[in-house]
């Protein structure tokens, strides 16, 4: 029992430090970037192409020994035609994201306004 209450004073401690906050969506982005990789059959090499880079700071970054810079993290969304969504959510919340239905068909753009006529008044001709 006291092995699982120093491992709770551990946890709690290692949760207040920004250092864990900041590793985590470092750890995220990372394993998205390799779970897009794997389904692109994207190599090191042809990323770093994609965004102008060396292979090793493309190996440093999947290691999580570079810095995520939003820059760094918007070439590598757009090297995959993807962008990047920042968010706050509460610290106890699971985020997943989805496709989106109109993912495949290319991007959505807005819908022209509709131009719509007043009914005409009596005795006014259409057209």
């Amino acid at each position: 029992m006291a092995d699982l209450a120093r491992y709770r004073k551990m946890f709690e401690e290692a949760e207040a430090s920004i250092d864990y906050w900041m590793a985590v969506p470092v750890i995220e982005f990372s394993e998205e970037l390799c779970r897009l990789m794997e389904e692109q059959n994207v190599s090191r090499a042809e990323l770093a192409r994609r965004i102008g880079t060396s292979r090793a700071y493309i190996t440093r970054l999947l290691a999580g020994s570079a810095n995520f810079t939003l820059a760094t993290m918007v070439k590598l969304a757009m090297a995959f035609d993807g962008v990047l969504h920042v968010h706050i959510a509460d610290k106890r919340a699971i985020t997943r994201w989805q496709d989106r239905p109109w993912k495949k068909e290319g991007p959505v753009k807005p819908k022209a306004p509709s131009r719509t006529r007043k009914p005409p008044k009596e005795g006014e001709r259409k057209g």
